[in-house]
């Protein structure tokens, strides 16, 4: 009588080859060791939400890329060696094409990820991270009164206004981190006038504060 072939079982939702390739890239992360731990940014990249505690993202995450696949809005992307070696391939937010809004309370990216790298989210009490002003890229400072302020307006979470003065200020405790008023500054990240890759306003991780 022959014996039963013993059943290999994947987590819910993930196909073999994702499997190995999340297994292909944990077995690559060993051999880099601490050259690995080197090049390691620590997390203070900008996470997906339920992305928060980095620990448990770069443990269960099989860098499978659906909740990047799940964003209707293109605001998660992938890190890449510049965010440290042991961190590639692992999801990040990018408010170059887009911002997220939440999915109105459903979090796509959440509910796509099979092996819950990413938590449940509330946005009324969880921040994906923080705005911070740039004065030297800011158009409300270096252009006083000659900007239309559209972060302003695009921020659902009445974070942003302009003083007095006419530039602008955030409340970074009513801040959630969602990246609309990156995403419609008018200043330029490529073109900046300081060099620094920065808008006039963006979003850096809470661990970064």
């Amino acid at each position: 009588m022959s014996e039963e072939k013993e059943k290999v079982e994947f987590a819910p939702g993930v196909s073999r080859r994702e499997l190995v390739g999340g297994c292909a890239v944990a077995a690559a992360l060993l051999v880099l060791g601490g050259a690995g731990k080197a090049f390691a940014s620590d997390g203070d990249f900008l996470r997906p939400p339920g992305g928060q505690d980095y620990e448990q993202l770069l443990g269960a995450c099989i860098r499978c890329d659906r909740c990047r696949s799940a964003c209707d809005r293109e605001a998660i992307t992938v890190c890449t060696v510049s965010d440290g070696i042991v961190n590639v391939r692992l999801p990040r937010m990018s408010f170059q094409f887009g911002y997220c809004d939440m999915c109105d309370g459903e979090y796509k990216c959440i509910k796509a990820c099979p092996t819950h790298a990413l938590a449940p989210f509330d946005a009324e009490a969880d921040k994906i991270g923080v705005a911070e002003i740039d004065p030297d890229e800011c158009l409300t400072y270096i252009l006083s009164g000659k900007c239309d302020a559209r972060c302003v307006g695009a921020c659902q979470w009445e974070a942003l206004w302009l003083d007095e003065q006419g530039r602008l200020q955030i409340d970074q405790d009513k801040c959630n981190g969602c990246g609309a008023c990156q995403f419609l500054c008018p200043s330029s990240a490529y073109g900046t006038y300081s060099g620094s890759g920065h808008k006039g306003i963006n979003v850096v991780a809470v661990s970064q504060n």
